[in-house]
């Protein structure tokens, strides 16, 4: 028995393929064999360091219609993934195949059919892209036979999920933040920083008008994308202010990264970043209040000038509730709780 993982391949950062990347590690460590999967051979993740275990999907063409044969002749067979590396030739029914919710409606289906699996939610938000308006078509992987469970990674997730599916077999986990890459900084620059990845016209907005009223008071901005870890950890130890533009959130992982370096964080919560946008340390804002976030960016700016003590507790307060709340070791604690709960239903026994 072994669990499999189908990891996308990004080139770029992308905080749901390290989570990915975390969870096998943290299995590995505990003595339950566990693999991300990747398609492309030789494929590594490179923008963290790492040497989790990985093997490669074998979708050669004549493993392609020997499957589709199968399904047609066989209906009641196991479709089995053909895999290279690690210590299995196949992904078979004896194992537990890990998919993303990205994949959609008919994720449990396409990928090996009677091979138990669980999904990995990382974004409730998308749970339901590529589905139907049609009410009487409920083809969904949530309700499918060969789904064990379901891994959440927020606490607005698991209330997402448990309404959407009360008789859902569900398992929140929680992320970590990296004590030492993210470790707080008290000395700040006059400087505020964003990510671009998600809703890059509210930031223009909101940065021209601080802009065009004069707000900025000699504030650098720093905006960025698809910069290496070590990089982002260093942006936000020189800022004194992180933007928050993104939603809707699994979990809002660049926000917390931020106030784990100090940052006070001016923003959208995205739904998932509610359970840490605490208003004591930051500042949360209605999600798409384009001109509210801008006022309070202002007010805060004006707090800082006025009272730069409380404006650095403030920081302070929200990195020591973040290293806190997402540790590593609770991170691993629940990780390998949730998967004890899941082999012991699936009649299997896993790890120390």
């Amino acid at each position: 028995m072994a669990i499999y993982y189908l990891c996308p391949e990004h080139r770029h950062p992308v905080g749901g393929v390290r989570v990915i990347y975390r969870h096998v590690d943290i299995l590995n460590a505990h003595g339950i064999p566990a693999y991300v999967v990747h398609r492309t051979p030789g494929f590594r993740t490179d923008w963290f360091d790492n040497d989790t275990a990985i093997v490669y999907w074998r979708e050669t063409r004549v493993e392609r219609l020997l499957a589709r044969l199968r399904r047609r002749l066989l209906p009641e067979a196991v479709i089995e993934l053909p895999i290279r590396g690690g210590r299995a030739a196949r992904i078979g029914a004896g194992d537990i195949l890990v998919v993303p919710e990205i994949y959609g409606p008919d994720l449990a289906a396409a990928q090996g059919r009677g091979i138990p699996k669980v999904v990995l939610n990382q974004n409730c938000y998308l749970t339901f892209n590529g589905y139907s308006l049609d009410p009487e078509r409920r083809i969904t992987p949530y309700q499918h036979p060969d789904v064990l469970a379901t891994l959440v990674n927020s606490e607005d997730g698991e209330d997402y999920l448990r309404h959407a599916f009360p008789a859902l077999a569900l398992h929140r986990f929680r992320l970590s933040i990296d004590p030492e890459r993210f470790a707080y900084r008290g000395e700040k620059r006059r400087q505020l920083c964003f990510s671009c990845i998600k809703n890059r016209a509210d930031a223009m907005q909101v940065i021209n008008i601080l802009k065009f009223r004069d707000a900025l008071r000699g504030f650098e901005v720093v905006p960025f994308i698809n910069r290496p870890q070590h990089e982002v950890a260093r942006i936000y130890q020189d800022s004194a202010l992180f933007l928050s533009f993104g939603y809707p959130e699994g979990f809002g992982l660049p926000a917390a990264e931020a106030m784990a370096c100090g940052c006070v964080v001016v923003g959208f919560h995205g739904g998932g970043g509610r359970e840490f946008f605490r208003p004591e340390f930051s500042y949360p804002i209605e999600q798409g209040d384009v001109l509210g976030l801008a006022r309070t960016v202002e007010r805060v700016i004006e707090g800082l000038d006025r009272d730069p003590e409380t404006f650095a507790a403030k920081g302070r307060a929200a990195s020591e509730f973040i290293h806190a709340h997402y540790a590593p070791e609770r991170e691993g604690a629940e990780v390998l709780g949730a998967w004890r709960a899941i082999l012991e239903r699936a009649g299997q026994v896993g790890g120390a």
